[in-house]
């Protein structure tokens, strides 16, 4: 097999892997902002949100089924966390996989002798719209800061209203800075400017960087 050729079908199944990620991508959006906005209607309503919650699994089980307000929400957080997970696993593959398309294309059109095979990098960049520049945005530091003040208040909510600890308050507490973690860590890694900005003028959180990437590559 030719290495044009060889490269070309490298590149057609890296392409196939990219667009089934950013499905996974999207519809694991839909579903995390389907569950921040039920865990923000719990902020304002709680009573009427878990009244709903248990009448749609009742429904869905055809059977009544009582669950506690505790058990309601520590499933919720759990959901959260599961599906941040693949979101994020999702989003930062694609992002990745732009580089390594570009770089691609830049062989196959060098091998080719053509500069036409360019869509996923010069030609995608080139004359980037500002619209999609703004929803990027959206997508990439307004949802991510939102999601992760919602996430706050509602465990501080938790704390205030709850009138002892109990090991579901601490099991909330527990999932809900994973999530913030998560969001946080996700956040820096897909803005490298931002994250490169804060390493450089804080010089502890720098060594901080260094130490929890060298102890999570050698697990």
């Amino acid at each position: 097999m030719e290495k044009l050729e060889m490269l070309y079908d490298h590149y057609k199944e890296t392409f196939k892997l990219n667009k089934e990620a950013q499905s996974r991508r999207n519809k694991n959006f839909i579903i995390l902002s389907s569950l921040e906005a039920f865990l923000f209607f719990l902020l304002i309503r709680p009573e009427k949100a878990f009244e709903l919650i248990t009448s749609k699994i009742s429904k869905e089980l055809n059977m009544s089924l009582q669950l506690s307000n505790s058990i309601i929400q520590t499933l919720i957080w759990l959901l959260i966390v599961y599906i941040m997970i693949r979101y994020v696993q999702d989003m930062l593959y694609v992002e990745r996989q732009y580089l390594y398309l570009n770089k691609l294309e830049k062989e196959i059109s060098y091998l080719s002798s053509t500069d036409i095979f360019s869509r996923e990098g010069e030609n995608y960049q080139k004359d980037y719209p500002i619209v999609l520049n703004l929803i990027d945005l959206f997508y990439k530091i307004l949802m991510p800061v939102f999601f992760m003040v919602i996430n706050i208040i509602r465990i501080y909510k938790e704390w205030v209203i709850s009138s002892q600890i109990t090991m579901a308050l601490i099991c909330d507490t527990v999932l809900c800075i994973a999530i913030i973690v998560i969001d946080l860590f996700y956040f820096l890694e897909i803005h490298p400017m931002i994250n490169g900005f804060i390493l450089n003028h804080i010089s502890i959180l720098k060594k901080a960087d260094g130490i929890i990437r060298k102890i999570l590559k050698s697990i």
